[in-house]
């Protein structure tokens, strides 16, 4: 299946805000690392929303994190997929073996835009 999402790799870039609406946040922008025909925009951009009770630093950072992985945890789950389809055959469709080929299957199918 061809992807459409933004080729990598990416960069992650975290920083204090600088402006006066976001002088006590954090903000972590994720954009294509060396672009060819140079930048062209975000990615993704979180920014912290502690001062209202929402978002904090830390969790910002992680989630932040946990984005900046996707294209090489998509990567890892196209491998897991095709280990556990080999690993599968044969095995008694109650196995759990098909339990964990539906799960990555259906993260897959997330990633795609098949599935919520």
């Amino acid at each position: 299946m061809e992807t459409k999402w933004t080729p990598g790799p990416w960069s992650l870039k975290i920083r204090s805000g600088t402006g006066e609406s976001t002088a006590n946040e954090v903000i972590a922008e994720i954009e294509q690392a060396e672009p060819e025909g140079g930048y062209r925009g975000d990615i993704a951009r979180l920014q912290s929303a502690k001062h209202i009770g929402g978002i904090a630093d830390e969790e910002l950072v992680a989630n932040a994190h946990l984005l900046f992985a996707a294209p090489d945890m998509y990567a890892a789950l196209l491998v897991a997929e095709l280990a556990s389809e080999e690993l599968c055959q044969g095995q008694d469709p109650a196995n759990e073996c098909w339990v964990t080929l539906a799960t990555i299957r259906a993260a897959l199918a997330k990633a795609r835009g098949e599935a919520e």
